[in-house]
């Protein structure tokens, strides 16, 4: 049974209805990304997320606990890509000032409910700190729409409090037609109608500008910000300088919001 929490309802409920964008912070060390969260915090950004490969190079426990340090104010999301093992995880990000994991929807319900559980823990201990659980979809695995929206009605009903439909990177630069395509604005398009009054639905995957005012005019409103910074080359920006790095993120912000 999910825990009531009036903070992190607060952030649900803003999250669902209003639009936020997260800068992903994947970067490979832990002055670069400090460097990347601020210069897109000051742009604008909703959401820091810690990125999968700067939480493996440098460590859960070192990250963590560095950005809550350094943005005491932000909203950190942890993005674990955890497949297995959930409660242990959870236990690490939230321990370590996060407010937000991520997880591979594709581990299942188990995993689900495990995150879940540690969640409602956390939230018992402080009744003003956000907790959320975010479940990651990635098509084109767990693809076709159908299959993608039958994933999305699972983890909600498992307690998680937002769902992310993710163009994985590896499938999108083996088949760049596929990224060009309308595959992911279906899938998520159709993810959103069914689920979205209940729960954020992120859009995740080497966004261009283009594709997010397409997806923002089709009535989406969550967007996550990859290190194209929303160009349409595929090029990560995270070795700009500072003011760059804001800039872009700040026009991808302007462009789909404004």
């Amino acid at each position: 049974m999910t825990i009531p929490h009036s903070a992190s309802a607060r952030v649900a409920a803003m999250l669902r209805a209003e639009y936020t964008f997260q800068i992903s912070v994947d970067t490979g060390t832990l002055p670069q990304g400090l460097v990347v969260a601020e210069a897109a915090l000051k742009a604008g950004v909703t959401l820091v997320e810690m990125g999968t490969p700067l939480l493996k190079c440098e460590g859960v426990l070192h990250v963590v606990p560095a950005f809550r340090r350094h943005f005491p104010d932000a909203l950190l999301l942890a993005d674990m890509k955890t497949m297995d093992g959930g409660a242990f995880e959870a236990d690490s990000v939230f321990a370590g000032g996060g407010n937000i994991i991520d997880f591979l929807a594709i581990s299942g319900v188990d995993t689900a409910r495990a995150i879940v559980g540690v969640r409602d823990g956390y939230r018992q201990q402080n009744p003003d700190v956000p907790r959320l659980v975010f479940a990651d979809i990635l098509v084109p695995h767990q693809g076709p729409t159908d299959a993608a929206v039958d994933v999305a009605e699972q983890m909600l009903a498992a307690g998680v409090d937002g769902v992310g439909v993710h163009l994985q990177l590896d499938a999108r630069r083996a088949d760049p037609e596929l990224f060009r395509s309308g595959y992911l604005a279906d899938v998520v398009r159709a993810v959103h109608a069914r689920v979205g009054d209940r729960a954020s639905v992120q859009v995740v995957g080497g966004l261009t500008i283009a594709q997010a005012k397409g997806l923002a005019d089709a009535g989406l409103k969550a967007f996550v910000i990859s290190g194209n910074l929303g160009f349409d080359d595929g090029v990560a920006r995270y070795d700009r300088p500072a003011a760059e790095i804001e800039a872009g993120v700040r026009g991808f912000i302007e462009a789909v919001a404004g």
